[in-house]
């Protein structure tokens, strides 16, 4: 083993290093100046030893072997300066200096071996010259390889070693004392080598970067020089232009009208002379910590961006500035028509918009109005279609509204996304409404988008008269934003003008909104109470449904019709939702008759992806069962966003959850719902079955649907059951359960029926709280 391991290290201390091309090629350059000396040397050494020994050993011993050394020196010789001149490849110097190697280690066993052979014809003069001959010939022979690891190591392992034993096994004090002194030496000489090679690396590797640097400057230098950018660097001591490529120059050749200077004059210029008042660049320039520094600078009709950044070296130190320019006259004024436009629809933007209104509100008194004009149903085209059909359709909505309000003095602007403002000359409102209405009838126009895509949608529009509704730009806004408001509560497609009223309700609906964020951040006056559900043919309940109730703290008990379109557009809902979904699977974990829960889900809750992670976290927290929970969905709910919907419905089944289709009949897609998704229950909307005893039509409505369900094997539930006839007439259409007043109104839980009546003996008690 341990054999091996030498064996392996004396290979790789020999080894030829093929990775650095440029270092094998110097080894070469100097080998092929150091060999044919070499030879020389070590031949004239030879012919001298012969003629040391020629009168004392036979021709055979010294002449013939002296000749035919240098015939074989000769030969190497000739073959070495063929190949000087060769192109060098990694594998071709590899292969010479191994060839050098292979040489080297047959001139360091026969020179020794001839030189043995003669050492017993000599007296102890002649003997002490064949000692000479081979120090000299083995250290000369390693520092002719001093650049050559290889060879050198094997001058000194083969030829070094053989030496020292031979002189050290002749007995002789002198030549022992010889064999050590040469050893030491030799030593000596191999760490020379070795830090000699060590050194002529690091020469070899410093001059090819700074050779590759001398390139890479050199080609970066082409580079820019013809880099479509105008570049140039400067003096930092005296600011004066040291380099300007191609660029530059002819740049300067368009204003040289404009400059005290020609464009062949730039070298050597200071760069005052493109500045009126250049103190403050100097400023700049002088110190690198001002760098980068971007600015424009005006040039008579013409404007110049500059870009300054700091150059520095390899250390860090700063070398001086570089300056990247450009003439942006054209693209300057472009921009300042970008600033007041906006990019997509060519109208005034908003920044624009608003220096409009300040101008107008600066004359006090000044009489004009705002109209707020938002667009109906653009985000579900923008949803549904993508931006670039959205694009198309601002476009023609802008070019719309400019053929409406064409009117001398009406400004328009488009304010941001699918909202436009326009301020008109006057303050009339029965002009104001007439214009508004004009408006809202153009935007509802389909619109013929391209060849095969036709759109409709729809506008609202809010208005507010100035000085009437403010005297300043936030008020107006706000005020036609809140009459806005108005037009969309109204059912869109329509128009307001801002009344106080109009803020008061807003201004109850925000502080509706506040003090329904605080009951749910601490639970107080929320409570869901509970409607069964009864199986017609055995009276049993079969669920109860979870009905949401808030009693607050001033007004009393608040209609859920009037906070959860609150809860929905302040985006409570999810949390209001998370509250009833909670408390109703905990409620219904203690029923002793295992009837099932029903809790209705919002439309602004279904489709986000959030659903599903709250009904789990119910189930689990609760321990209920996921075959008790059914989520009831109306119609409506599934007409935005269906995939996603109907995606989020099957993901609730995976999870054993049953799903229900509430107030059926009301929405505007039933059958291709129940295609759609395969629910459990259908709900029959309770003003059909209210209806059912007096109206053939209502009964023909209940009777439908109770056939269908049973054809798809679904539960239909009759809901608004509040007389015995409505029960009879559910029963004679084939509804399978009922709910409704006639079987149990919605009450508390019972923790917390005390609570509420003490709440509702409070609001008896007080006149001034009222009840819902």
């Amino acid at each position: 083993m341990s054999a091996t391991l030498i064996s392996t290290g004396i290979r790789a201390f020999l080894a030829v290093q093929s990775k650095n091309l440029e270092l094998l090629e110097a080894q070469f350059s100097v080998l092929s100046r150091l060999i044919p000396l070499l030879y020389v040397v070590l031949v004239a050494n030879a012919w001298l030893l012969a003629v040391a020994f020629i009168s004392r050993a036979p021709l055979w011993l010294t002449v013939y072997p002296c000749a035919l050394l240098t015939a074989v020196c000769a030969f190497f010789l000739v073959i070495w300066w063929r190949k000087k001149n060769f192109a060098m490849t990694t594998d071709r110097s590899i292969r010479e200096v191994q060839d050098a190697n292979r040489v080297t280690a047959v001139l360091v066993l026969v020179f020794p071996l001839w030189a043995f052979t003669l050492f017993p014809y000599g007296d102890d003069l002649e003997q002490s010259y064949v000692a000479f001959f081979l120090v000299i010939s083995i250290i000369g022979t390693i520092f002719f390889f001093i650049h050559l690891r290889s060879a050198a190591l094997i001058v000194a392992v083969i030829a070094g070693i053989a030496f020292v034993i031979y002189f050290a096994s002749t007995g002789e004090p002198v030549f022992i004392g010889m064999a050590i002194n040469v050893m030491v030496v030799i030593g000596t000489s191999v760490i020379v080598v070795l830090i000699q090679k060590r050194d002529f690396g690091r020469m070899v590797t410093a001059s090819t970067e700074a050779r590759a640097k001398g390139r890479e400057q050199s080609r970066l230098l082409r580079m820019i020089d013809e880099m479509p950018v105008a570049v140039m660097t400067v003096e930092p001591e005296t600011l004066n232009i040291n380099y300007a490529n191609e660029t530059s120059k002819r740049l300067i050749r368009q204003i040289e009208h404009l400059l005290p200077l020609a464009a062949d004059e730039l070298i050597g210029t200071c760069i005052d002379v493109f500045h009126r008042q250049p103190q403050h660049q100097r400023r700049i320039l002088a110190d690198p910590a001002n760098l980068p520094h971007n600015a424009r600078i005006k040039l008579g009709p013409e404007i110049l961006d500059l870009k300054v950044t700091a150059i520095t070296d390899n250390d860090g130190d700063y070398i001086g500035p570089m300056l990247t320019w450009a003439l942006v006259t054209e693209e300057a004024e472009a921009d300042r028509r970008i600033r007041k436009n906006d990019s997509l629809t060519g109208l005034a933007n908003r920044s624009t918009f608003h220096e409009e209104l300040d101008k107008r509100l600066a004359p006090r008194g000044n009489r004009f109005g705002l109209l707020f004009v938002d667009l109906d149903g653009f985000k579900l085209v923008n949803d549904t279609w993508g931006h670039r059909v959205g694009d198309l359709l601002l476009n023609q909505v802008a070019g719309r509204l400019r053929a409406t309000c064409n009117c001398p003095a009406t400004f328009v602007g488009r304010l941001g996304g699918d909202e436009f403002g326009i301020l008109i000359p006057h303050d009339n409102a029965e002009e104001a409404a007439a214009l508004s209405a004009s408006i809202v009838a153009a935007l509802s126009v389909r619109y013929e988008l391209d060849e095969d895509r036709s759109l409709h949608i729809g506008a609202s529009v809010g208005v507010a008269l100035a000085p009437l509704h403010g005297d300043n730009g936030e008020t107006l806004l706000g005020r036609a934003d809140i009459a806005l408001y108005a037009a969309k509560t109204a059912g869109k497609g329509t128009f307001r003008i801002f009344l106080p009223d109009m803020e008061t309700r807003i201004q109850e609906r925000i502080r509706l909104e506040a003090t329904l964020r605080a009951a749910l951040e601490s639970g107080n006056g929320l409570f869901v109470f509970y409607q069964p559900i009864v199986a017609i043919e055995t009276g049993t309940v079969t669920a109860r449904e979870a009905l949401v109730r808030w009693h607050h703290p001033q007004r009393g008990w608040i209609s859920p019709d009037e906070f959860v379109p609150v809860a929905e557009q302040s985006g409570l809902i999810d949390q209001l939702g998370s509250f009833v979904l909670n408390a109703a699977c905990r409620e219904a974990a203690g029923w002793q008759d295992n009837a099932r829960i029903a809790v209705n889900v919002s439309a602004r809750q279904l489709g986000s992806g959030t659903l599903v992670t709250a009904v789990s976290v119910a189930l689990t927290v609760s321990c209920l069962s996921a075959d008790r929970l059914e989520i009831e969905v109306t119609e409506t709910a599934l007409l935005n966003n269906e995939e996603d919907i109907i995606g989020e419905l099957r993901q609730l089944r995976d999870l054993g959850v049953r799903v229900a289709l509430d107030d059926f009949g009301t929405g505007y897609s039933s059958l291709a719902h129940l295609r759609a998704f395969p629910f459990d229950k259908i709900k029959i909307d309770g003003s059909f079955v209210r209806d059912s005893v007096e109206r053939a039509d209502c009964a023909a409505v209940v009777q439908a649907v109770a056939s269908l369900g049973r054809r798809l094997g679904v539960t239909t539930v009759a809901e608004g059951v509040e007389t015995p006839a409505h029960l009879d007439r559910a029963r004679e259409e084939g509804c399978g359960e009922v709910q409704g007043y006639l079987f149990g109104r919605p009450k508390p839980s019972d923790c917390d029926a005390p609570i509420i009546d003490e709440l509702n003996r409070i609001a008896r008690d007080d006149p001034m709280t009222s009840t819902g």
